[in-house]
């Protein structure tokens, strides 16, 4: 018998004025189908570039370690993630399209990640210059964990850790 597939659907009611979507958006956070890899794809490319993208999305679709948000049958957004990290559940990218941010997208991405996680340690990270992302892990109750130092993209990028109850406890 297989488990049930988790969905969790977020209502979402644009203010006035905005053009570009309708009054009532529902935003869908789902495992990803095969036709959501090409537009998860695009979004890492803006973060990551387009030579690590297209590897980095297909080795998280290899493993099933991905989540998406879909609006108006779109991807908006992922969150992709590994199990393989020290034994515990690491974050390695979340991506928001810009138009879609602060609606609670990554919250939705981090309590599913936290549902489905085998450990009860996640981690998970960002560059020292992003203040809005350091904003989101504190108010998510990650912790900070250290740093590194050294990357090729030149920023220092911090660690941040949560701990959550077992699994048979969620």
């Amino acid at each position: 018998m297989t488990a049930p597939r988790r969905r969790r659907v977020l209502e979402y009611n644009v203010e006035a004025g905005a053009a570009d979507q309708p009054a009532n958006s529902m935003i869908e956070i789902r495992l990803p189908r095969l036709a959501d890899a090409p537009p998860c794809t695009d979004l890492a490319a803006l973060v990551i570039g387009p030579d690590r993208a297209g590897p980095f999305i297909k080795s998280h679709f290899e493993r099933h370690q991905i989540i998406v948000a879909a609006a108006e049958e779109q991807v908006v957004g992922f969150l992709a993630y590994r199990t393989d990290w020290f034994e515990c559940t690491f974050v390695s990218l979340v991506v928001v399209h810009e138009e879609w941010r602060r609606r609670g997208i990554a919250r939705e991405f981090f309590k599913s990640v936290e549902a489905v996680s085998l450990s009860p340690r996640i981690f998970s990270s960002t560059e020292e210059t992003n203040a809005p992302s350091i904003r989101m892990h504190t108010a998510l109750g990650f912790t900070p964990s250290g740093h590194i130092d050294n990357l090729p993209q030149g920023a220092r990028e911090l660690l941040f850790y949560k701990r959550v109850p077992p699994r048979g406890m969620r």
